[in-house]
């Protein structure tokens, strides 16, 4: 299965699990614990193998997503339950 984002950008289908996880979440970063989050994070980075599935995705600040760049974490910042 091929990813929904492509080198060109986002895809139809990108835009639709963003706006899945952005729900689902309800705007809470995964990062912070902060609400507002506008972007759309992999747990596990694409760089590392990481797959586009919700269950690999969690809402996020743009800031937030960029500090935390292709880096695999040991555990989220907050106390959200997987």
């Amino acid at each position: 299965m091929g990813s929904a984002l492509t080198s060109k950008g986002s895809t139809r289908k990108w835009r639709e699990l963003r706006r899945y996880v952005l729900a689902r979440d309800n705007g809470m970063c995964w990062r912070c614990g902060l609400g507002g989050s506008d972007t759309v994070d992999h747990i596990v980075p694409r760089a590392h193998g990481g797959s586009d599935a919700p269950a690999n995705l969690a809402a996020a600040h743009g800031k937030c997503n960029r500090d935390k760049g292709a880096k695999v974490l040991d555990q989220p910042t907050t106390s959200r339950q997987w």
